[in-house]
């Protein structure tokens, strides 16, 4: 929209007035920037604010032989700024020759040629930038050495909050500028190039999906799932054989990484890229057992995620929980894969941590029918820590027994629980053990006691036992967990 405006308004303007208005710019440029701006006049220069091909090429190469480092420091702190106990070192990277202030002004000059259609440009400058590393030497006032001595990358400095640009724009803005700037090109190449740049971890925030606004044709994507497969397929071969000595165990976690990740873009590509009639499940394969495999799958992906806030995986669980949710075959399931859905959602205690528990919250409440399946959902979540909701099911469906038994062994120091089990004696005419269960709680309980002095003292004047009336009332003025108030306008009625 603005730049229709702004050629709408060029179309009105007369050659002197765009001469009198690029003068009324010039004069109004920096001195410093003076020269910058007649180069982007001249062509020899796109972006103004951006360092010339000459500067950034002598920089890329200072930084190869070393003549451009960053300095390391540590020092160690027993206490913080506000005198709390810290007992920990504390860590600096120092920036001697301005190299990320120089940096982020390429960084801001590769986005706006891609922006202005400078795709090949962009394209190479990016390729250099991945690439890019530092030396780092210990500052002179450092208490100790770096741990290791790998080079300082794009993303060390990303983590050490010296970039102005996230890592995420910059490898959309290397992407796209690597796609748009390829004209002509072999399908099985392109899939693998781009492939082999969403493995970089300059694009480890982005997904296939972001090709979609590129016009990416869906063979492409197809061409992509194919090589992934396979390279996953291998992988895992690879994995089993190699990694089963404990030593190796670095060597596997970063395999199961590469690996976790190759899963993560063949998901994306099967949910988000392709056409649905490209992911249709063969007849005769449970509808349920095969969504559940996807949830997994998905689930599996986030492992290795940093942070697993607003990542897409966690929206398609959500979007395949409510679809399964409302299928009328879902009932119809064989009983031995909703039992096997469940167990896993209760194992992994409804996926909450991934911020999935409402979708298998509520996935888990249709996969049971009958009042055999109820009690058996009940069987599992009793060896769980959701005791507490298999106790509600038993009850629900007609195992008192294993009802009381959960109430009888939770009685703590809350009332809530002893109320509860005071009222289903009492619905059930069993005085004694209500009576004794009110007890209990007088005994053991300092928070709301008020129901349990009600049931207590209308029991007593019931039975005409004046003095144990008296005591118990006379103690329900004294406990502050009674309001009395209440209490005698039950006694009232």
């Amino acid at each position: 929209m603005f730049i229709e405006q702004v050629e709408e308004q060029l179309d009105k303007m007369s050659p002197d007035e765009m001469k009198q208005w690029i003068l009324t710019r010039a004069k109004l440029t920096e001195e410093q920037e003076q020269q910058a701006f007649l180069q982007t006049l001249t062509g020899k220069k796109k972006v103004i604010y951006m360092p010339d091909f000459s500067e950034i090429e002598a920089f890329f190469e200072k930084a190869e032989s070393g003549d451009i480092y960053l300095e390391y420091e540590t020092h160690y702190y027993e206490f913080d700024e506000d005198g709390s106990y810290l007992d920990d070192w504390k860590v600096w990277y120092m920036d001697p020759f301005g190299a990320m202030s120089f940096l982020n002004k390429v960084l801001r000059g590769c986005s706006a040629l891609v922006a202005v259609g400078e795709y090949k440009q962009a394209a190479e400058l990016y390729e250099k930038i991945r690439n890019l590393q530092f030396d780092v030497q210990e500052a002179e006032d450092s208490e100790d050495s770096r741990a290791d001595d790998t080079p300082f990358t794009l993303l060390h400095a990303e983590e050490e909050g010296m970039l102005s640009i996230d890592s995420k724009d910059i490898g959309t803005d290397w992407i796209k500028a690597v796609v748009k700037s390829q004209k002509c090109r072999d399908r099985e190449e392109f899939a693998r190039q781009v492939v082999s740049m969403l493995m970089d971890p300059l694009c480890r925030k982005l997904t296939p999906e972001i090709l979609l606004s590129e016009n990416i044709s869906e063979d492409v994507f197809l061409a992509m799932e194919d090589i992934l497969k396979a390279e996953v397929l291998n992988e895992e071969i690879l994995l089993e054989k190699m990694y089963f000595d404990p030593k190796f165990w670095r060597e596997k976690y970063r395999h199961e990484k590469d690996l976790a990740r190759k899963k993560k873009l063949l998901l994306n590509i099967q949910k988000k890229c392709l056409c649905p009639k490209q992911r249709e499940q063969p007849a005769g394969v449970s509808v349920l057992d095969a969504s559940w495999k996807q949830i997994k799958d998905l689930i599996a992906s986030l492992r290795y995620e940093r942070y697993i806030d607003d990542q897409w995986q966690i929206d398609e669980v959500w979007k395949i929980c409510e679809v399964l949710c409302k299928q009328e075959s879902l009932p119809q399931e064989p009983w031995e894969v909703r039992q096997k859905v469940l167990m896993d959602i209760l194992e992994n205690d409804y996926y909450d941590y991934y911020g999935c528990g409402n979708p298998t919250g509520n996935l888990s409440k249709k996969l049971c029918v009958t009042k055999q399946e109820f009690l058996a959902l009940a069987d599992m979540m009793d060896n769980t820590h959701h005791r507490r909701e298999a106790a509600d099911l038993y009850r629900q469906y007609g195992r008192d027994d294993k009802y009381i038994s959960y109430l009888e062994g939770n009685l703590g120091k809350e009332s809530k629980i002893y109320i509860e089990l005071m009222n289903y004696y009492r619905e059930k005419e069993d005085f004694e053990n209500a009576g004794r269960v009110a007890g209990q709680a007088l005994e053991k309980c300092r928070d709301n006691l008020t129901e349990i002095f009600i049931y207590l003292l209308a029991d007593a004047r019931e039975k005409g036992e004046e003095e144990r009336y008296k005591k118990l009332y006379a103690s329900a003025k004294r406990r502050r967990g009674a309001d009395i108030v209440r209490i005698n306008r039950a006694l009232i009625k």
